[in-house]
């Protein structure tokens, strides 16, 4: 929660509508479970959830690929 009211992160993705994202999320992890990450997509439609199926809360071997992915996504490649 930190300095954020609760659920104001969801109530505020519309706020970044037409700014392309990628959420990647590691379906095992535990302690963000993967239900907020589907929820904060559904409310930032330009984003994008990438689920990588073989990892937790640290990302597992996939993670780095997923990022590199995306930002290439990001930079025209």
């Amino acid at each position: 929660a930190a300095f954020l009211e609760d659920d104001q992160l969801l109530r505020d993705a519309s706020l970044l509508d037409g700014i392309p994202g990628v959420l990647i999320h590691g379906r095992y992890d535990v302690s963000s479970p993967l239900e907020t990450a589907w929820r904060l997509s559904r409310q930032w439609t330009s984003s994008r959830l990438q689920v990588l199926e073989d990892a937790g809360h640290g990302g597992g071997d996939t993670l780095p690929a997923a990022i590199g992915s995306a930002l290439a996504q990001f930079a025209g490649d």
